[in-house]
């Protein structure tokens, strides 16, 4: 296909892939900047679509002509190496690696471009752009083959609600419903005079007491300003002198629409963190075996448990919301050896991924999704040439 425009004709490969991003991105992209946290990512998935043969662009919700149906996007010129930009008509299939938005306009804007995009029928590399974590928690709980990895959790909605969940559980974590990175998370300890130590990671560790559980209540609500929120069971982690220690999955499905575990990453937090967020991340086996947390003969079945546990994970997950062609799986493994889900991330960063695996197996991570939107859009138009 070849496009005009108003520009100078450029031959396009089929299919387009439009990656949803901030304004604030583009911006930078369109500065040529590289010093943003997300710009590796940014650059590494342009570069897989080199090898992949297909055609992408960056855009922001701004960048949409809803009339005219055509998107103003952001480029890799090879030849030049550096960001353009120009018009495109809608992508084949979008990938959405956009945020929630900072301000509410920002967020409208963004989910008109969204019902947009799917009333045109555009396809999409993951079902769904977020996971609501109560939903998530309900649908989990409730299906036979998942319920066993689920720590009691419940939607927080009045205050009592918290004084009776503390009544079963001495450490509880609350958290949005919606939210990312950590940030939107509080830990929660009954001590033993009755007092609760409250923790939290922002931009530091915090950590604080309230002296009654009307105190308590005060403080949870002031955190999440209005965020609803649930409350889950801690889980007794791993650790490592006193660091917890967690797991992140990344699982994506190839150019053959088959779902692959592209490596599981363990994450050691700071000490008295309630997160494992800027964390140190080391390969799931090679983890274990270097700080003997299991004897080293448990080491293949705990490895063939987990596999098992997020395949079942990410095939539940689209029982419920639809195809996925990526989801990060965050997980626990308790001291008794048990695994506990944690939560699902629909735009995973890849962060520990990087840490722990080589750069070859990163790219894979770049590559795979791209594959993915090849696969969909040859798959729907064979569906159409049948239809015919």
């Amino acid at each position: 296909m070849k496009l005009g425009m108003g520009i100078k004709e450029v031959q396009v490969k089929r299919p387009i892939v439009g990656v949803f991003v901030s304004r604030a991105v583009i911006q930078k992209l369109k500065k040529q900047l590289n010093d943003f946290r997300s710009y590796i990512r940014i650059k590494q998935l342009a570069d897989a679509s080199q090898e992949a043969e297909v055609t992408i662009y960056y855009f922001s919700a701004r960048a949409v002509d809803l009339e005219g149906e055509t998107v103003k996007g952001i480029y890799w010129d090879t030849e030049h190496q550096k960001w353009k930009s120009k018009r495109y008509p809608l992508p084949d299939v979008l990938y959405d690696r956009r945020g929630a938005g900072r301000t509410r306009k920002a967020r409208e804007r963004a989910l008109q471009v969204r019902a947009f995009l799917d009333e045109k029928k555009v396809q999409k590399i993951n079902s769904v752009s977020y996971f609501n974590k109560w939903d998530v928690y309900e649908h989990l709980s409730r299906a036979p083959e998942t319920s066993r990895y689920i720590p009691d959790t419940r939607f927080y909605e009045r205050r009592k609600d918290l004084r009776s969940f503390l009544g079963k559980h001495d450490q509880v974590y609350l958290k949005a419903v919606r939210g990312g990175r950590g940030k939107q998370v509080v830990r929660v300890v009954e001590l033993e005079d009755k007092t609760y130590e409250i923790c939290h990671f922002v931009d530091q560790i915090y950590v604080g007491k309230a002296e009654s559980i009307a105190e308590l209540n005060s403080e949870v609500r002031s955190f999440f300003d209005g965020r609803p929120f649930v409350m889950q069971k801690a889980i007794d982690l791993l650790q490592i002198e006193n660091s917890n220690v967690d797991f992140r999955a990344e699982l994506q499905r190839n150019g053959k629409g088959r779902l692959e575990i592209l490596g599981v990453s363990a994450r050691v937090g700071q000490q008295k963190a309630p997160i494992t967020i800027h964390s140190s991340a080391f390969p799931f086996e090679s983890f274990l075996r270097q700080y003997q947390l299991i004897p080293e003969h448990e080491i293949p079945s705990l490895t063939k448990k987990v596999r098992h546990f997020l395949r079942t994970a990410y095939h539940a997950l689209e029982d419920i919301y639809g195809t996925f062609g990526e989801i990060g799986i965050d997980f626990g493994i308790d001291k008794n050896g048990d695994i506990w889900f944690i939560e699902p991330n629909a735009k995973s960063a890849k962060v520990s991924f990087q840490k722990a695996y080589d750069s070859a197996a990163f790219q894979r991570a770049f590559l795979n999704p791209l594959e993915f939107a090849k696969y969909l859009y040859d798959k729907e138009r064979k569906k159409r040439r049948h239809s015919r």
